[in-house]
């Protein structure tokens, strides 16, 4: 009955179009309400307790950051320096953009903070130069979620401490994925670029004027060598490491002189917003989580999968898949990893997969659905952007969304793409 009410009652509210965090805390209310499954009280300690953690600090820093980079002009430093290095291969400005959109991620670990920084100066830059907008506001949707993969990712810091996994060896796992994922795009990005001949008349920027860019960005290009060299040197934790990151961008932002002291308090409005509502659908999502632990639906579904069905491990590794994708289709990224890590983890432990390596396959799963309705958190900032209707933007992005989806499979069943390198480095 307890497990009825949960499901009915959060479908019900969302499709009233009530918002995931609010559908998450009011059913399981309901659920404690009419079953006494637990009391009440433990309500209250579940949803304080969940938030209550060192390892969570990093979210608001590190939203912090990227909103200081944002506002700061550091964005638009590094789409000059990689305009300079590959601004002239066909589809040149695709290639600035994706460049830019990794090089973002390792600053701001934020999916639509990077197709907002970067999409900002890239739309209109590749729209001036005879790319269409669709293309451009298709390119910049799939290639913004790299934000979510490449570390520091604050989905990756959210999926360790649900399923505590360590933080730092996420961060390591996602560094090949993010940049394949990177590089797959460009080939996409390349075969249209090359159909309607975008971008082939640019020169070569010459070796003195992209030394004269680097030497320009150079602070902002080391930046994520401290964050991440320290992370993985042992010197800070990724929490300390967010601190470090609002520190230095409050620093370049100061230096580079183009913050407004005007912009102070929308900076910390969005920072607020963004940081508050991704703690309360951790909390809400943490207290859902965990009647569904207390009603052994994990060990449920365990049974049902390996023992009644007698299902071979390739096999549920692909239903897994297909459940990812659907959940990024409706799911808040936060929301579906803090309710299906907990569900799905000990399921693949029993099927011999590495936690870490499932880690990553379910932050593929987000990162596309970033990019697809009816969510599509990228889908609507590239929409803003850009001028085009929501329908317009996912129709562009459906080529690179079908290469990510092929590309997911193979991260799930060639573990070592995404274990190389913590297994290297251990």
């Amino acid at each position: 009955m307890g497990i009825g009410i949960l499901f009915i009652s959060f479908l019900g509210l969302l499709l009233l179009g009530m918002p995931v965090a609010f559908a998450l805390g009011i059913s399981s209310v309901l659920t404690i309400y009419f079953t006494d499954i637990i009391p009440m009280g433990y309500l209250a300690q579940t949803l304080f307790g969940s938030v209550n953690s060192y390892p969570l600090l990093a979210v608001p820093l590190f939203v912090f950051s990227g909103v200081l980079m944002e506002y700061g002009g550091l964005s638009r430093r590094l789409t000059d320096v990689a305009r300079a290095f590959v601004g002239h291969i066909t589809g040149g400005l695709a290639a600035v953009s994706l460049v830019a959109t990794a090089i973002f991620a390792m600053l701001s670990g934020s999916g639509p903070a990077t197709v907002a920084a970067i999409g900002g100066i890239m739309i209109p830059a590749m729209a001036r130069e005879g790319y269409s907008l669709r293309y451009s506001a298709g390119l910049l949707a799939t290639g913004g979620g790299v934000g979510i993969i490449i570390p520091p990712s604050i989905p990756l810091i959210i999926y360790g401490v649900t399923t505590n996994t360590s933080v730092g060896d996420l961060f390591l796992a996602g560094i090949v994925p993010g940049f394949m994922v990177v590089f797959l795009l460009y080939l996409v990005s390349r075969h249209y670029a090359r159909k309607h001949n975008y971008g082939s008349n640019v020169q070569r920027t010459p070796w003195p004027q992209r030394l004269s860019r680097m030497w320009h960005a150079k602070w902002t290009l080391f930046m994520p060598v401290v964050i991440l060299g320290g992370i993985y040197g042992g010197i800070f934790t990724p929490t300390e490491a967010a601190g470090i990151a609002v520190a230095y961008s409050i620093v370049l932002t100061i230096a580079y002189g183009e913050f407004k002291l005007s912009q102070a308090p929308q900076m910390l409005k969005t920072t607020f917003l963004i940081s508050g509502m991704i703690l309360v659908i951790i909390a809400t999502a943490s207290v859902y989580s965990r009647i569904l632990t207390i009603q052994r639906v994990p060990s449920l579904i365990v049974g049902f999968l390996i023992d009644t069905l007698a299902l071979a491990p390739w096999s549920i590794i692909l239903a897994f898949v297909i459940l990812l994708l659907i959940f990024g289709m409706f799911m808040e990224t936060i929301a579906g990893i803090i309710l299906l890590a907990p569900i799905l983890v000990p399921i693949v432990k029993q099927i011999g997969m590495d936690p870490l390596h499932f880690g990553i396959v379910m932050i593929m799963g987000s990162l596309i659905g970033f990019a697809t309705p009816p969510v599509g958190d990228n889908l609507n900032v590239a929409s803003a952007i850009s001028g085009l209707s929501i329908e317009q933007v996912s129709l562009a992005a459906i080529p690179y969304v079908i290469v990510l989806i092929l590309f997911m499979l193979v991260v799930a069943y060639v573990p070592e793409i995404s274990l190389f390198l913590p297994h290297l480095l251990k």
